[in-house]
């Protein structure tokens, strides 16, 4: 089975130079190329990038099952959706080994859903998610809100959104290959989730029930999202 795991980058990063990128730097097109060369030095890919609580968990959870026997047959990658800050200039999603520069804003900042146009950006999203049989959404609402219109197309990949309930309304309902997994429920509940990590830390918990018990763990979820918070509480 091939997993991907979407997440958003985050202000807590490994590296904060102070002159790292700004609102400002993002236009016109040529400054921000000129900037991200200035900060190549600062470059680490982006796996790597971000510090808070809820990366640490997923980075957790992939360095386990990664070094699973069953790794190989099944494999899991993580990506990124935006493209602002990665060094290549390419605009497409962001797949953690690919270096990022770092930086001082969020990179989208309007929550109006993106629409198709000619950078292809929302065609690479699509394309990539197609490349899987199951796919793990740790994004924050308001990526959910611009990346819309990707989520909104039937795929033959299940889409799981690990979320806060206060949240779902942003998670498509019209395509049946899409499911909310409220995360947030199980604050207090379960060691080492709290408000600020819950779906890092949910999929960390994930990816010791598959070590413990084999990567079938994946297809169980795959076929009944649901049960993913009674796999990890037992």
């Amino acid at each position: 089975m091939k997993i991907l795991v979407l997440s958003s980058y985050t202000v807590k990063q490994k590296y904060k130079s102070d002159n790292c990128i700004r609102f400002e730097d993002l236009e016109p097109p040529a400054r921000l190329k000129s900037r991200i060369k200035e900060l190549s030095g600062y470059s680490v890919p982006a796996g790597e990038m971000f510090t808070g609580a809820l990366h640490t968990q997923l980075r957790q959870g992939l360095k386990q099952i990664r070094k699973h026997d069953q790794y190989g047959e099944n494999t899991l990658d993580l990506y990124f959706p935006w493209y602002d800050f990665r060094v290549d200039g390419k605009k497409i999603p962001v797949n953690e080994n690919d270096p990022i520069v770092p930086f001082d804003i969020t990179p989208r900042r309007n929550l109006e859903a993106l629409e198709y146009d000619e950078t292809g950006f929302l065609e690479s999203m699509g394309t990539l998610i197609e490349g899987y049989d199951l796919v793990f959404s740790i994004l924050r609402w308001n990526d959910i809100v611009l990346l819309q219109r990707v989520f909104e197309v039937e795929r033959a990949a299940t889409l799981i959104f690990l979320i806060a309930r206060s949240s779902s309304r942003y998670v498509p309902d019209v395509v049946s290959n899409v499911h909310a997994v409220y995360t947030a429920d199980l604050v207090g509940e379960i060691n080492g989730v709290s408000n600020y990590n819950h779906q890092g830390a949910v999929f960390r918990k994930l990816c010791e029930a598959a070590c413990r018990k084999g990567f079938q763990v994946f297809e169980q979820v795959k076929q009944d999202p649901q049960c993913l918070l009674e796999i990890i509480q037992n």
